[in-house]
């Protein structure tokens, strides 16, 4: 069916920085002709809105923006740009671009499903047709649920319940368009302060989700750190996505023996940044995964990690405040101590006890971490250090390319025991034995270690010995039975 050349549909791109594959993209492709824009999005006065980028997800939103621009712009599709609140922004552009229909990828997270359907209201009363898509996940949290509650807290049967379900083909990228004028575009252009992608401002460190103290630091990363680590088929942007999916057979294969080994550079695939900024959807990857020529037991486990991202979401809809209240309500009495030296240490990576502080290096590098380090400097600052979770979680949220509202938090829960599907309390890493299992030549820490915020205390100390060990700030066998002391606390707390 060829499309009417006078509709116009707007495409209201979010966490989906891509052409194909795209839901809503296609639709509005069928219906007629697209424009596309990207907002910059402030929370209103209620909270609503999605949580502001961290300043390593900014960095990479504005490289992967920039190459969305140029794919779209191959298509004829212009991409606009806006800053502030959606629900002022979308309906104003909307009359300014005189379309016909809006369309937009879903978003889960209460704040931004709850701003999506205030809006979708608003253009409603307006007369223009809207229409939300699929996209960013394989399964609809709402249309899963066991017979005895309204959604899975354990992983194991929620994998279970959709490890069979039939998911669809991929989409291609739209054919190219005839183009718009400018004057068709520019009463929208002018009454937005942002007219280009470097309008938007995200590079320049401000509005990190820690304040003052993140917006001293991140405008080094993307000068000096973080962009020299991706590159290639591993940069930002859709283009680069389809060269890194073809390469996805290298993160699967071995995946069972080698994923946790960190000194391995192709242990686990890296798509993680991809499916945070939607350069590739959950789909592409999983008939990729499918259609890889590895050992398929090395194919199930990576494709069970993928779901592990699903069971993140499904926890995030169902719990609105999951980024600062624990899913287990009895951990919201957890002795936590204020120590703020110990967690300065911890995100300086100068605690002493090497693969934690290596981890932390490789953070602050490349706005990444491979995901057993996380779970050891996780662990460390929770149990050992005794300091909160949402502490870390926010410092996560800062300076990593890939946290999203669902897995940074989620990942952050289960470690400290009170999450979904949490492991028991006493499952307590240590880093000196979990180095010896996954680091046994010290490949990692080597790379890594002395490259933090925090630089090298050992060299930093004139009267420290070559080589000398910086001391532990904690002793970890000690601090473990304080861990343990503490939970028994809030245990006996709780049954009083």
């Amino acid at each position: 069916m060829t499309a009417a050349s006078d509709h116009v549909t707007l495409v209201w791109f979010r966490d989906d920085l891509r052409v194909g594959d795209h839901e809503a993209l296609s639709a509005a492709r069928s219906d007629g002709r697209v424009i596309g824009v990207w907002i910059r999005e402030k929370r209103d006065a209620d909270g609503l809105g999605p949580r502001p980028l961290g300043g390593a997800a900014r960095w990479w939103a504005h490289e992967s923006l920039a190459v969305l621009e140029a794919e779209l712009e191959a298509l004829g599709i212009p991409l606009l740009f806006a800053a502030g609140e959606a629900a002022t922004i979308l309906p104003r552009m909307a009359a300014d671009l005189e379309v016909d229909a809006v369309r937009w990828s879903r978003r889960y997270a209460p704040a931004s499903r709850d701003l999506d359907a205030r809006i979708k209201a608003d253009l409603d009363d307006h007369g223009l047709s809207v229409h939300s898509h699929p996209g960013a996940l394989l399964v609809e949290p709402w249309t899963i649920a066991p017979e005895s509650s309204d959604h899975y807290k354990v992983f194991t049967p929620y994998w279970k319940a959709v490890r069979d379900r039939h998911i669809d083909d991929v989409l291609p990228a739209p054919e190219k368009q005839q183009g718009f004028s400018a004057a068709r575009l520019d009463p929208a252009r002018k009454r937005q302060a942002v007219t280009d992608l470097d309008g938007l401002g995200l590079l320049d460190g401000t509005d990190t989700g820690t304040g003052e103290f993140a917006a001293a630091r991140t405008p080094q990363w993307w000068q000096g750190t973080i962009a020299e680590h991706w590159t290639g088929p591993h940069a930002p942007g859709c283009r680069a996505a389809e060269d890194h999916l073809g390469e996805l057979s290298r993160g699967i294969d071995g995946y069972t023996s080698a994923h946790d080994v960190p000194g391995d550079p192709d242990s686990t695939s890296r798509m993680s940044p991809r499916l945070r900024h939607g350069e590739l959807s959950p789909r592409q990857l999983l008939h990729a995964a499918e259609s890889a020529s590895v050992a398929e037991a090395d194919k199930q486990a990576w494709i069970r990690q993928l779901y592990w991202r699903e069971f993140s979401w499904h926890l995030a809809y169902h719990h609105r405040n999951i980024a600062t209240e624990p899913i287990r309500e009895e951990f919201a009495r957890f002795p936590y101590e204020d120590d703020p030296e110990a967690l300065d240490h911890w995100q300086a990576g100068t605690t002493g006890i090497d693969l934690v502080d290596a981890g932390v290096a490789q953070l602050w590098q490349m706005g990444w971490m491979h995901n057993r380090v996380r779970m050891v400097t996780a662990s460390l600052l929770t149990k050992n250090l005794l300091q909160p979770w949402w502490d870390g979680e926010q410092w996560f949220w800062d300076t990593l390319v890939d946290a999203d509202e669902a897995n940074n938090p989620v990942s952050w829960q289960w470690v400290a025991g009170c999450g979904a599907d949490a492991a028991p309390y006493f499952r307590i890493f240590n880093p000196e034995r979990q180095a010896e299992r996954f680091d046994p030549h010290g490949e990692y820490v080597a790379q890594w270690l002395g490259r933090g915020p925090g630089g090298d205390p050992r060299k930093d100390d004139p009267s420290a010995e070559a080589g000398a060990d910086l001391s532990p700030i904690v002793d970890l066998k000690e601090s473990r039975e304080a861990a343990l002391a503490a939970y028994d606390r809030m245990k006996n707390e709780t049954t009083r």
